[in-house]
């Protein structure tokens, strides 16, 4: 230890040791009440240098998203969805243009109650491709939940009109027809859901059902 002699004073440099490749992000407080000292020196990059490490953080965002992603699916099946929500967050931020990211994350936020990120969930897949049935489904079952029949029907037509096979969704959108008093309409979306699955039993009873 080294005995003092004067009025210490503070010194400025870093605690981070440098390492090769990124400017290390540093961990000591400048200070910022000087004028001249800034906050934080940022290191000119090489312009040659920019293309690579564009490419080098799109790869990382790919497997950090993957990463997050198994971790998600670990805590889902110890049953532990909220656990798992800021996992699946992650994955959607880190592999933005993966579809089925965004569309688990909106699966489980329906799962927790939060219909509102649910809906801002499938809203990105549909924003990114039009033409996603099951995004419209999952949009559609929402909506119903929040008694926005009229607005869900109009999602399970769409999603009929992509996928016509689908007897589930055929079954939903003559309960949401039914819900709105459109009862002709409902029964023909019960029929083409036996005309698809004949053992379809939530059709069967619907169509029993509707008055």
């Amino acid at each position: 230890m080294t005995t003092m002699t004067k009025t210490p004073t503070p010194t400025m440099t870093s605690a981070v040791p440098q390492r090769s490749g990124f400017q290390a992000i540093p961990t000591r407080i400048r200070d910022v009440r000087d004028p001249q000292v800034p906050p934080l020196v940022v290191e000119p990059m090489a312009e040659q240098n920019k293309a690579a490490i564009c490419q080098s953080l799109g790869e990382l965002g790919s497997r950090l998203a993957e990463i997050h992603r198994t971790a998600a699916e670990a805590y889902l099946s110890q049953g532990l969805y909220e656990k798992s929500l800021p996992h699946l967050e992650a994955a959607a931020t880190f592999g933005p243009g993966e579809i089925e990211y965004q569309m688990q994350l909106g699966t489980v936020r329906y799962l927790t109650g939060d219909d509102v990120g649910a809906i801002n969930s499938f809203n990105a897949v549909l924003a990114t491709d039009s033409g996603n049935a099951e995004g419209w489904f999952n949009l559609a079952m929402v909506l119903f939940g929040q008694n926005q029949f009229a607005e869900a029907e109009d999602c399970f037509r769409r999603s009929s009109e992509i996928q016509g096979t689908d007897s589930q969704v055929w079954n939903n959108r003559g309960v949401c027809l039914w819900k709105l008093n459109r009862l002709a309409d409902a029964r023909a979306c019960f029929k083409r859901a036996l005309s698809i699955d004949p053992t379809d039993t939530d059709a069967q009873f619907n169509l029993s059902s509707v008055g």
